[in-house]
């Protein structure tokens, strides 16, 4: 009997120590469940910071002239974006100076911007742990870097079936500025040369390295030129092909019998790159261009009627104000042609008109301005594309559509 007391009390000892195991053993994966999967979830949060600061740096250079200097506001920016993504429940350490960088970007070109987050002992808000303090492991520590870039685009899914003859360099009747009241003088309006003219009007296209004589809104420096916020007046040529602001009615081939007037108000979905040939209009367009874009009620103008043009924004170059959206469907993108091309679709010598740059402009609306029949006004402007690998590109004093990529 006392020998049976003495086995069920060592099998008790026994079992308090495989208890005592399981319960070390169980300890470490919780450990491992829980604060492990801590860590991955505020690395993640720690990487939306990041991402989200660096997109905003990105689209501030974008699209408000911004820059890298100390009171940048794109790193204000930045700065501001990092610290509403929180990291398990606080914000991460992020210093202006050192961690919002402006280096240059992967495909050499400059600036992106790299923003770096923290949360650790060595910026003394550590990640804190649970389990782990059980093995003495009280906190740990989680970091994330992002890179962004804002990129000039080659392409639009939503190109408004304006073909607007891109600007040139005047040669006659003097050679002097172009404006907004000039003509291109070269051609007879049918597209033949015209012989009297012995000094014609140059234009010559932007390309990769160089804006031509065309629209450009950025200079060599990255900043505004007076081509940005520029007033211009687009109306069908009809009495004459070459006037300024000059557009013919594109055949963009989208669905439903009402095309154009549909391409006007809404994003059609037929990717355009530039490069890409387009073909104008031959059906009945009177009355549409003023439906489309002012009077219907889903009209671009009806679809966001607080947007405004502040002169005031951009150090005084001017932006888009009181919109209901993040980007106003009034923003849209034109297709620049050269007038020489045009002459040729004119005279039937081309069956169709090369993109030589996609333009940017917001609708200005009434009662601020007051257009006429077929007639458009707006203010040149960036807005966001996006860009097909392999095709035609301009540099980026010339390029009116930006796209924000991370690309680190």
């Amino acid at each position: 009997m006392k020998r049976l007391l003495l086995l069920e009390e060592s099998e008790r000892g026994a079992i308090l120590v495989h208890v005592a195991v399981a319960l070390l053993v169980l300890a470490a994966f919780a450990t491992f469940i829980f604060d492990f999967g801590m860590f991955w979830v505020s690395r993640r949060q720690a990487q939306n910071s990041a991402d989200a600061a660096a997109m905003a740096a990105a689209i501030a250079i974008a699209y408000d002239n911004a820059d890298d200097s100390a009171d940048s506001f794109a790193r204000d920016a930045a700065f501001a974006v990092s610290q509403t993504n929180k990291v398990w429940g606080e914000q991460p350490v992020v210093d202006p100076a050192t961690d919002i960088t402006f280096p240059v970007c992967p495909d050499g070109s400059s600036p992106c911007v790299r923003v770096d987050v923290y949360r650790d002992s060595a910026h003394g808000n550590p990640v804190p742990m649970f389990f782990g303090r059980i093995v003495g492991m009280t906190t740990q520590g989680v970091r994330a870097t992002a890179t962004a870039e804002a990129m000039a685009g080659n392409a639009t899914e939503c190109l408004k079936p304006w073909a607007l003859i891109d600007r040139w360099a005047e040669k006659r009747p003097v050679v002097g500025p172009w404006t907004v009241n000039s003509t291109f003088d070269k051609y007879k309006n049918n597209g033949d040369r015209d012989p009297k003219i012995t000094n014609p009007d140059v234009y010559t296209a932007p390309t990769g390295t160089g804006p031509g004589s065309g629209f450009a809104p950025l200079d060599s420096a990255g900043k505004y030129t007076a081509d940005f916020g520029m007033q211009l007046t687009l109306k069908t040529g009809g009495a004459n092909l070459f006037n300024a602001g000059s557009f013919q009615a594109l055949d963009l081939k989208c669905p439903g019998g009402a095309c154009y007037e549909d391409a006007i108000k809404h994003c059609v979905g037929i990717t355009e790159i530039i490069g890409n040939a387009v073909t104008l209009e031959t059906g009945n367009i009177t009355g549409k261009t003023k439906s489309g874009t002012y009077s219907d009620n889903d009209s671009l103008c009806k679809q966001d009627p607080g947007a405004y043009w502040d002169s005031s924004l951009n150090d005084g170059h001017g932006g888009v104000n009181g919109s209901a959206y993040g980007v106003s469907p009034r923003m849209v993108a034109i297709p620049l042609i050269s007038p020489d091309d045009l002459a040729l679709a004119k005279n039937g010598k081309a069956t169709g008109v090369p993109i030589l740059n996609i333009m940017g402009m917001f609708i200005e609306c009434p009662p601020v301005v007051n257009p006429g029949p077929d007639t458009v006004i707006g203010r040149l402007a960036l807005v966001p594309g996006t860009k097909v690998a392999g095709g035609g590109t301009v540099g980026t004093q010339s390029s009116f559509l930006k796209v924000i990529a991370l690309v680190r």
